[in-house]
């Protein structure tokens, strides 16, 4: 029987450590293989591979995104994570919160994350901006 407190929390860590310092591979270690990826504004898919291009493309829309975990919650083989992503992008700061509900398996790799944010504060932000309407643009024809 899995140890699902310390599961839990070895997932938010790795969690954590992938959005202080995001790139692709960040959160290799957290991944399943062939995790299932549901997501806003990025292709959903399965596997890492859809993974590391997806992050790919953001971070070239938002070169210093970054991620802090303001709360979760945790109960057998799902984790809640509250996060708030900051950037900055047409020179101007973009803050926006999302829940991503992870089902890990008892080893602590996420097996399927959704997240949920409203992406329109986003959109809006990308349209009125127009020193971000070149990365906008390559960003949603998936570039």
């Amino acid at each position: 029987m899995a140890d699902w407190p310390s599961v839990h929390q070895q997932v938010v860590d790795l969690f954590v450590k992938g959005w202080g310092r995001p790139e692709p591979h960040a959160w290799d270690e957290l991944l399943a293989d062939d995790a299932e990826l549901v997501q806003p504004m990025l292709r959903s898919g399965r596997g890492r591979a859809v993974w590391h291009e997806e992050a790919r493309r953001l971070l070239r829309l938002a070169p210093d995104l970054r991620g802090d975990v303001l709360a979760w919650a945790g109960r057998d083989d799902v984790v809640f994570i509250d996060l708030r992503l900051s950037a900055t992008v047409g020179g101007r700061p973009l803050v926006f919160r999302s829940v991503d509900k992870l089902l890990i398996d008892p080893d602590g790799r996420v097996l399927r994350r959704e997240a949920f944010f409203d992406p329109a504060p986003i959109a809006l932000a990308l349209l009125l901006r127009p020193g971000a309407w070149l990365r906008a643009a390559r960003f949603l024809l998936r570039r």
